[in-house]
């Protein structure tokens, strides 16, 4: 099969996988892109304390708005809820945030930017987000593929990229917040 043929093909919700966990975070991070009610004790700080089992900590249903500095914005490519896609307008935008411009990676929290919301705004430049400090809202999700990443789960792994394998997504609102220096 050739890429085109792949990339014009209509992905399933579950995405492409044989992994019955991956479909689960698939049908998440395919959830379509609408506000709801924002849980209040679901902030930033809270999220980044978690202790290393915090699987239970929220609901996959919560809404939550987090202000953070962005540390590091990346396209994610490929992957099984996009059903590979070489497609850049079809792919995710992992957003890594901190509560600090200083934040190292164990005390990060990531928000993914799905394809559905970039394509509700195309003038969305992850590049563009690092060292600015926004305010996302959106749905918690608990990324088990992300789980081995995480600082929360995983404290004798060297590959830690976040402190929880808790993310939003999908974001519902991401605004640029304007930072004004006085004397």
């Amino acid at each position: 099969m050739c890429m085109a043929q792949k990339d014009s093909a209509v992905c399933p919700l579950e995405g492409r996988t044989p992994n019955d966990m991956a479909r689960k975070v698939n049908l998440l991070k395919n959830r379509d892109v609408v506000a709801g009610q924002v849980n209040p004790a679901i902030a930033l700080d809270s999220i980044l304390k978690g202790g290393p089992e915090d699987t239970g900590r929220y609901k996959t249903t919560d809404y939550a708005t987090v202000t953070g500095y962005v540390m590091e914005a990346e396209d994610i490519g490929p992957e099984s809820c996009n059903c590979f896609s070489n497609d850049s307008s079809k792919q995710n935008l992992r957003i890594y945030l901190g509560q600090s411009i200083n934040s190292w990676k164990d005390s990060v929290f990531v928000v993914e930017v799905t394809a559905k919301y970039k394509q509700l705004h195309p003038a969305l430049n992850g590049d563009g987000l690092i060292g600015q400090q926004i305010t996302v809202t959106g749905m918690m999700m608990y990324n088990f593929e992300a789980k081995k990443l995480a600082l929360n789960a995983n404290k004798t792994s060297r590959k830690t990229d976040r402190k929880t394998a808790w993310e939003i997504c999908p974001v519902t609102d991401l605004k640029v917040n304007i930072l004004t220096v006085t004397k």
